[in-house]
């Protein structure tokens, strides 16, 4: 099998197969029945938009106050969970950004997602998309990245696991041992690491301007903190970057594995993975509806905060829900996942 950077070559150089169908017409979930309901949840509503980006960072710059203020280490302890789960909720917004679901001007989708998503999580918008849309087209694949990347990774990805083995992982993942892993992916989002390839559609002039500026006034921003206070503002750089680097490092692992691995994919519904999660998994794990990703996977265009109420539609259709997949909870999921004893 070739490697995610073979993948994405090629596919730069124009040389990826159109390809077929991946399932037999039989075995695919037919959409007709859904076309009303789901275009009128296809809707998209910056002013929502604009609300879940103000909820997000309020939560972050207030938890990074609290931790300024304080420099107590339980406001470290307490924060980083809380920076993990609205940096994974930026994340997923990020996503929908890429399917241009945040607002309706695509321009105006791209420019907020960058500046307010994707460069503080150190990814381009428009450099994600890239690979996503090839996720949605070659699902499962061998010519879908993702699957390779997590083939290439191993590890964490390799299930089913024993007890110890699923302890070890999780306890790697928490720490964030296995965190430069993620490379293999990330490289191919970073803009600073394309900042020298030709000017294209996927890594436009416009965004790099836009993030050559962000970073100057990043650096020039915490060049003055440092003037001001060094101790306070190396303290929370550090304390902003091991958040992403260990909680949210765990918290993308378990979201990714819930996605597609250890699903049958004998039909297009039990070729993808739809968790059921609890309250404080939805807080961590699956904001925005990310959990729904048979309903995603269906209907790219149904906005992350509506796929709650087309999953409800779904469950309404017989066909739907008799073979999809469901799991209840992430930790059913890993359960669901691991070895018996």
């Amino acid at each position: 099998m070739r490697t995610v950077d073979e993948i994405l070559r090629d596919h730069d150089a124009g040389l990826t197969a159109q390809g077929a169908d991946r399932l037999d017409p039989a075995n695919r979930f037919s959409r007709k029945r859904h076309i009303e309901v789901v275009r009128s949840l296809s809707q998209i509503n910056g002013w929502k938009t604009t609300a879940f980006l103000l909820l997000h960072w309020s939560i972050i710059i207030g938890t990074i106050a609290v931790a300024a203020i304080t420099m107590h280490w339980a406001a470290f302890l307490v924060g980083a969970f809380l920076m993990a789960s609205r940096m994974q909720a930026l994340g997923v917004m990020m996503h929908d950004a890429a399917h241009y679901l945040l607002y309706k001007n695509r321009v105006v989708n791209d420019i907020v997602s960058d500046l307010f998503i994707a460069f503080p999580l150190g990814m381009s918008t428009t450099l994600y998309r890239k690979t996503h849309f090839r996720h949605h087209r070659f699902t499962n694949t061998d010519e879908d990245q993702d699957l390779v990347a997590q083939r290439e990774e191993g590890e964490w990805y390799q299930w089913p696991k024993t007890r110890w083995g699923c302890a070890k992982a999780i306890f790697r993942s928490f720490f964030g041992i296995n965190a430069y892993r993620g490379w293999i992916l990330i490289k191919h989002w970073a803009p600073w690491n394309h900042m020298r390839d030709p000017i294209n559609e996927d890594f436009p002039l416009r965004v790099r301007i836009l993030y050559l500026g962000t970073s100057i006034a990043i650096y020039a921003f915490f060049a003055w903190a440092v003037m001001t206070d060094a101790k306070t503002a190396f303290a929370l750089l550090v304390f902003y970057m091991i958040s992403g680097f260990t909680i949210l490092n765990l918290i993308n692992r378990v979201r990714a594995t819930a996605e597609h691995l250890g699903v049958p994919g004998t039909h297009e519904l039990n070729s993808t993975r739809t968790v059921l999660p609890s309250a404080w998994e939805r807080f961590f794990i699956a904001p925005y509806g990310v959990n729904y990703h048979i309903e995603h996977h269906l209907f790219p265009s149904v906005p992350g905060h509506n796929l709650a109420k087309l999953h409800q539609e779904l469950m309404q259709d017989p066909e739907f829900a008799e073979k999809a997949h469901l799991t209840r909870t992430y930790v059913g999921l890993i359960r669901e996942l691991m070895t018996p004893r």
